[in-house]
C-alpha cells in the first residue's frame, strides 16, 4: 500500500519550500512537490539544479519544509531517489526524525474537508502498521542471534584457566567449526529478508527498516565491519576502511560472536564481489601491458585505499616501469593511505603514482576533470557509479572517456540489478545503491563521441558487481 501523499495542487498552501545543507551544494533551495507522512518530493530548478552533484544516500542537514503559514518539518533527511525532468533535478528524501505532521499540514490550508483529512491520517497509520508475519521473522531471527552470541560468550568464558596458547588455538577451532554454520544461516536470512522486502511498497520500507534496525542491529553490529558500514564515521557507507576491513583477516572483533559475525559480513555477496574487483582491475591491467608497448597511462577515479594497484605490483613486479597511475579520491584519509602504503612499494618498483585529493563532484562541476587526467590508456571507477544519477553518470562518463588516448579503455563498475544483498544492505546498515542491468549501463555509452570502437558488459565471477567497457 502507498502512503497518502499530498500534492502541492492539494494544499491551499503558498510557496510550498524546502531549504537544508548538502555537502556538495551547499545551501539547497527547492520547491516541495509533494509530500508524505515520512518523505517529500523536491524540486530543485534551472541552474541551481546542475550547481552541484546530489547523489543517493546525501544526507540533508538543517532541512526545513515551510510555507507561508509556518513550518511543517524541520530536521535531516536521506535522498532515497534522484531523478532529472527537463532542466530540472527532482530529490526523493526520507525524513529521519518523527515526520511530517499532516494534521497541521490540513489545518494549515486543505482545501478538503474532514472525510480527506481522516482518510490521510488512515493511510498514513495504515501503511506505517508492521505486518505480524514480519514481526515474528524478526522474533526469531533475533533469538536466533541471541541463542548463538550467549552460547558462544559462555563457551568463551569457559576457556578463561587456559594458557593463552591453547585458548587462542581452542578459539581457533571453535571459529572455524561454527563460521560456516553462520554464514549459511545469515545468508538464508538476507534472502529471507529480501523476499519480505520485495513484496513492499516504497512508503512501507522506512518502518520495516526502523523494526528491523531496532530488534536486531544492535547484534549484528558486534561486527567491526557491520558496525562501520551503520555508524559511517565518515559521513557515507564504502568508504577506504571499509574496503581495507574486506581485504585482511575477516576475523575481526572482540569476542567470539563478533569474530564469526564479521566474517560472514565479509563473505557474504556483495562483499565477496567487492573482493572480486582486485583480481578482475589488476587483469585488466594485466591485458594492456600484452597487448600495448611502452609506458601504460591509468587513473582511478573513487580510488579508496586502491588494493588492487598494490595488489598488481606485489604479483608483477615488472611491470612497474611501465606504469603511470593517478589516483583520485575525495577523502583526505583514503589519499594519505593510498600514499603510505602504495608510495613506497610504487617507487620499489619504478611506478609513478600521483595521488589526487579531490572530490570528482567539484571537477566535473569545475570542468578540471579532463586537464587533471591528461591523456590515458586506461581509465576506471570500480564503486563510484552506485551512487550516480542518470544526468552525473552521462556527465562523469563524457569526461572521463574525454581523457582517452585513440584506442584507450574505460571500466566503469556497478552493482547489479540483482545484487543478493541489496535489501541486508538498505535495512540493516542504511547503505543504498543504484542499481544497474547491463542494459541500463549500455544505453549510457550511446551519448559519447566519437561513438565508442567497441562496447561490452562483463562482470567479477560472482555477477554481482558489473562491468560496463568502451574503447575509444
Amino acid at each position: 500500500m502507498r502512503a497518502h501523499r499530498l500534492r502541492a495542487g492539494e494544499l491551499n498552501l503558498e510557496h510550498m519550500r524546502a531549504t537544508a545543507q548538502h555537502a556538495a551544494m551547499g545551501k539547497l533551495s527547492a520547491h516541495v512537490e509533494d509530500l508524505s507522512l515520512t518523505g517529500a518530493a523536491l524540486v530543485v530548478h534551472g541552474a541551481a539544479a546542475s550547481a552541484g552533484l546530489v547523489l543517493v544516500g546525501d544526507r540533508l542537514e538543517k532541512l526545513r519544509l515551510e510555507c507561508r503559514e509556518g513550518t511543517i518539518y524541520r530536521g535531516t533527511a536521506s535522498v532515497r531517489r534522484v531523478m532529472e525532468r527537463e532542466d530540472d533535478l527532482v530529490i526523493g528524501i526520507e525524513l529521519e526524525s518523527r515526520g511530517i505532521d499532516l494534521g497541521l499540514v490540513y489545518r494549515f490550508g486543505s482545501r478538503h474537508g474532514f472525510a480527506d483529512r481522516l482518510s490521510a491520517v488512515l493511510s498514513a497509520n495504515e501503511t506505517a502498521r508492521i505486518f505480524s508475519e514480519f514481526k515474528a521473522w524478526v522474533a526469531d531471527f533475533r533469538s536466533y542471534l541471541l541463542t548463538t552470541k550467549a552460547f558462544l560468550d559462555a563457551e568463551e568464558r569457559a576457556l578463561d584457566g587456559m594458557d593463552l596458547l591453547s585458548r587462542e588455538q581452542t578459539l581457533q577451532a571453535y571459529q572455524e567449526e561454527v563460521s560456516p554454520i553462520l554464514v549459511e544461516r545469515l545468508n538464508a536470512a538476507s534472502a529471507e529478508l529480501s523476499d519480505f522486502a520485495s513484496r513492499l511498497s516504497e512508503d512501507q520500507h522506512s518502518h520495516y527498516r526502523a523494526y528491523f534496525r531496532a530488534h536486531v542491529i544492535p547484534l549484528l553490529c558486534a561486527s567491526p565491519l557491520l558496525r562501520r558500514a551503520y555508524e559511517k564515521p565518515l559521513g557515507y557507507a564504502g568508504d577506504y576502511e571499509m574496503m581495507n576491513m574486506l581485504y585482511r583477516d575477516h576475523a575481526e572483533g572482540d569476542s567470539l560472536f563478533s569474530k564469526v559475525i564479521n566474517i560472514y559480513a565479509a563473505q557474504e555477496p556483495a562483499a565477496r564481489a567487492n573482493i572480486n574487483r582486485l583480481e578482475y582491475l589488476g587483469a585488466r591491467i594485466r591485458e594492456m601491458a600484452l597487448e600495448k608497448d611502452g609506458r601504460i597511462r591509468i587513473a582511478s577515479i573513487g580510488c579508496g585505499p586502491a588494493r588492487e594497484i598494490t595488489k598488481l605490483l606485489e604479483e608483477q613486479p615488472r611491470l612497474g616501469p611501465r606504469l603511470e597511475i593517478a589516483l583520485i579520491d575525495q577523502e583526505d584519509r583514503a589519499i594519505t593511505f593510498a600514499e603510505r602504503t602504495l608510495g613506497p612499494l610504487a617507487a620499489k618498483h619504478g611506478a609513478r603514482v600521483q595521488f589526487i585529493k579531490e572530490s570528482v563532484r567539484r571537477l566535473l562541476t569545475t570542468k578540471k576533470l579532463s586537464a587533471a587526467l591528461g591523456e590515458r590508456d586506461f581509465i576506471y571507477s570500480a564503486g563510484l557509479f552506485d551512487y550516480l544519477n542518470q544526468r552525473s553518470v552521462t556527465a562523469l562518463m563524457s569526461a572521463l572517456y574525454e581523457a582517452l588516448i585513440p584506442g584507450g579503455q574505460l571500466a566503469i563498475g556497478n552493482v547489479a540489478a540483482h545484487n543478493p544483498t541489496r535489501f541486508f544492505m538498505e535495512y540493516a546498515l542504511d547503505w543504498f545503491l543504484i542499481h544497474r542491468s547491463p542494459e541500463d549501463l549500455l544505453a549510457f555509452a550511446q551519448a559519447l563521441d566519437p561513438t565508442p570502437s567497441r562496447m561490452m558488459v562483463d562482470s567479477e565471477p560472482l555477477g554481482v558487481n558489473l562491468f560496463l567497457r568502451l574503447w575509444k
